[in-house]
């Protein structure tokens, strides 16, 4: 998932990819520090150790990008319309909810799964095609 972001971020130009291949690494970069945590010095997901690790590389990412906002300023949001925006919301929900149904210990839990899920379809359903059709589409 990194490697694929990685490239796609290292050789695009459309800035509506690079959104998509910038939320794809974000992602992959959780879940590979997230492992780490629990392979590498084994401890489990829920320990501070753990979830130390996340803090910090989620803090180097916003970092970098705190940094890129005041070297080339914001116009990049501004290409972005409302479909885009809902888009990756739909991806980061359909996320969210792997993750809270991974661990169904407590009903509100399972709940918040499926909301989250509902949510995420939805909003996929309304917005997705309009946003990957843009990302498709050929430049000129």
């Amino acid at each position: 998932m990194l490697s694929l972001a990685t490239s796609f971020l290292a050789v695009t130009k459309r800035q509506r990819v690079r959104w998509d291949a910038a939320l794809i690494f974000g992602i992959g970069a959780g879940l590979c520090i997230d492992e780490a945590g629990l392979l590498l010095l084994r401890v489990p997901y829920n320990d501070l150790l753990s979830v130390f690790l996340l803090a910090l590389v989620g803090s180097a990412i916003f970092g970098g990008t705190i940094n890129v906002v005041f070297r080339d300023g914001t116009r990049e949001f501004r290409i972005l319309d409302r479909a885009d925006i809902l888009t990756l919301l739909s991806i980061l929900l359909g996320m969210a909810g792997v993750l809270y149904l991974d661990r169904p210990l407590i009903t509100i839990v399972e709940i918040a799964g499926g909301v989250s899920w509902a949510f995420a379809l939805a909003l996929a359903t309304l917005f997705g095609k309009k946003h990957f059709l843009r990302v498709w589409a050929r430049p000129g």
